[in-house]
């Protein structure tokens, strides 16, 4: 009777198919967790001679994915981005990119260049040092970084734990 049984359920499962097989099969949370791999960088402030920089980076990692630099002798605000590898951006070309953050949005000019011997293609704006540029970081969930071909989205949650300090070192010298 056992092997009737059995026999009678593998034949409903081979029915259904793979994909029918795998929907009658008991869910694991694997496969979401392996999805929804946590981003392993980190949001920090680093001092550099006489600017500052909020970067968004792997611990210990030399080159950031995003930087905001401010440089509060010169009353400037560079932008840095790293370029996804889709060969529509090449070093010297002028690039429109777009910050977005809840209701903030900022449109800028940049220019890409290459920054290292490994091919690392960044793209760089410069806007002057403005207490409303950095509210881009206060505003939303996540900065929406917009350039030809790619779209990063990066969580502020770890911006804003270090925002005040960002300010009060950036703006201070006013």
């Amino acid at each position: 009777m056992q092997k009737v049984i059995a026999a009678a359920v593998l034949t409903a499962l081979m029915g259904l198919g793979l994909s029918g097989a795998a929907d009658a099969a008991p869910r694991t949370n694997k496969s979401s967790k392996a999805e929804a791999t946590p981003d392993p960088r980190v949001w920090s402030i680093v001092k550099a001679d006489d600017a500052y920089v909020l970067r968004y980076a792997l611990p210990r990692a030399t080159d950031p994915s995003f930087a905001a630099t401010c440089q509060p002798s010169a009353q400037l605000l560079q932008i840095a981005v790293e370029v996804p590898n889709d060969k529509k951006i090449r070093s010297g070309d002028g690039v429109p990119l777009s910050l977005s953050s809840g209701k903030r949005k900022l449109e800028l000019a940049a220019s890409a260049f290459l920054v290292n011997n490994e091919g690392l293609l960044v793209v760089e704006a410069a806007v002057t040092l403005d207490a409303r540029v950095l509210d881009l970081f206060r505003d939303g969930d996540t900065l929406v970084v917009k350039m030809p071909g790619s779209s990063q989205n990066l969580p502020l949650a770890g911006a804003r734990s270090r925002l005040a300090d960002f300010e009060r070192v950036c703006l201070a010298r006013r």
